[in-house]
């Protein structure tokens, strides 16, 4: 893709210019001449512009610099500054604090070329990670809910993680969300554009494991009457996504290894190959513990952990049971064309003082469960199926008037949950829909640690 270059002609002798524009678009940039600054600044941009050209009879570039400043679209753009004046001592340190690049008379196309070329590399390489960050947070508005600080602490490793190709492995108990993290990375990376392949390393059994990964040819063994791509192969240029690697046996842990070092493998009955393919692993186990056992290599480990990332369980991040639960709910209804539902006061507390060993998934599950058969238009907590345990549940309130009062507090702070993301965050407005005045409202949401921004998570 080409690059596009608005040139300010202000300065230039024709013949220069002539010579400017002719090796900039010999090389594949196009060109856009604007007679002046003041030009510029009448209107925006009609394209996205890489780079700004412009001309110089003295050192004192300040003036040109804030000219540019106030366009529309440009302030951002990198400047490069062709210096009529030549033999100005002491030039270059000045200048290097104002602007981004700059030549010299007389005119060098060779010094010119290399000059453009790297300013709009650094240029296309940060509109990259703007568009990646961009899709990372409309990725995360839809699917990654909560606000802990456990879990807001992995979730931006994720973009800083997709913009290497460095072998992953993700850590977390059962349900806390490994392949969509590991998905999320591949979405973000330059490799989007290729497969993204999973394998469940515990559901292929052991015999079976190089044949699942690297394939065989015709006739590699009894009853192989054709070839067949294995996961490897079909990754390629993409992601192949392993979870559960610590179930794998020691014998296929020898064959994963040998493909992590040099990245190449052999199909059963085949030649060697050589695959470009990222490695996404991830565990719900201790491999620490698994090592020091004997059931998993450390030089696998290793070669696995290049970046880790721990996410944390749903009872560590506790905040974050209830914006997950009506994340469900909406889905949920949707899905199974149900009209939408509302939790009660009761099922709220039965959510959030239940322990999740389940995760997210549980939470998941429990919700889709209610909303399909809860008969009212409220989800109440005898509809909540949970798998109690006497050990980790939180014990049940003694007392008439602290359950009472515990039903009151849950109510109030998911009434002014609900009135706060009605009102878009404003907190007059929630208010007077609630009948109260600001500053008992403010008041209230004071006594519950809400804010506006909590509220529309």
């Amino acid at each position: 893709m080409s690059n596009i270059i608005e040139i300010i002609t202000d300065g230039f002798q024709p013949t220069e210019l002539d010579q400017i524009v002719e090796a900039l678009e010999a090389s594949g940039h196009r060109c856009f001449l604007r007679d002046g600054v003041t030009e510029m600044g009448a209107t925006a941009s009609p394209v996205k512009t890489e780079l700004l050209v412009a001309a110089s009879a003295t050192t004192e570039t300040s003036g040109l610099i804030e000219t540019i400043k106030t366009c529309p679209d440009r302030n951002d753009v990198p400047l490069l500054v062709y210096f009529l004046q030549s033999g100005q001592t002491g030039m270059e340190d000045s200048l290097r604090s104002e602007i981004d690049d700059f030549l010299m008379a007389p005119l060098n196309v060779d010094d010119l070329l290399l000059r453009v070329n790297r300013l709009t590399g650094r240029c296309n390489r940060r509109r990259l990670e703007d568009a990646r960050q961009g899709l990372f947070l409309h990725f995360a508005a839809q699917e990654f809910i909560g606000s802990a600080p456990a879990f807001l602490a992995a979730v931006e490793k994720i973009p800083v993680i997709a913009s290497c190709d460095a072998t992953v492995l993700l850590v977390g108990a059962t349900g806390t969300g490994k392949e969509l993290c590991a998905r999320a990375i591949h979405y973000l990376s330059s490799r989007n554009q290729k497969p993204f392949v999973p394998l469940n390393c515990g559901s292929v059994p052991p015999d079976l494991f190089e044949n699942e990964l690297f394939g065989h040819e015709s006739g590699a063994y009894t009853d192989a009457r054709h070839s067949r791509k294995g996961l490897i192969s079909e990754a390629e240029g993409g992601t192949l996504f392993l979870d559960e690697v610590d179930s794998l046996p020691l014998s296929a842990q020898v064959k994963l290894l040998r493909f992590l070092q040099d990245r190449q493998y052999r199909p059963l009955g085949g030649q060697y190959r050589r695959a470009d393919v990222r490695v996404i692993a991830a565990t719900n186990h201790n491999l620490h513990a698994q090592m020091k056992a004997g059931t998993f290599r450390e030089d696998l480990f290793y070669r696995l952990k290049v970046v880790s990332l721990n996410l944390p369980e749903l009872r560590d991040r506790r905040e974050d049971i209830l914006p997950l639960a009506l994340h469900f709910l909406r889905l949920s209804a949707e899905e199974y064309k149900r009209p939408a539902k509302e939790l009660s006061a009761r099922a709220i507390q039965k959510l959030r003082s239940y322990q999740w060993p389940g995760n997210v998934r549980e939470l998941e599950n429990v919700i889709r469960q209610a909303v399909v058969l809860a008969r009212g238009p409220v989800i109440r907590a005898c509809d909540l199926e949970l798998t109690i345990d006497a050990s980790t549940s939180k014990p049940l309130v003694e007392s008439l008037k602290a359950s009472k009062a515990q039903v009151i507090e849950e109510f109030e702070r998911s009434y002014l949950e609900e009135m706060l993301a009605a009102c878009s965050g404003n907190i007059s407005k929630a208010a007077r829909l609630a009948g109260k005045d600001r500053r008992t409202f403010f008041g209230l949401l004071k006594k519950y640690d809400l804010t506006p921004k909590q509220s529309m998570a």
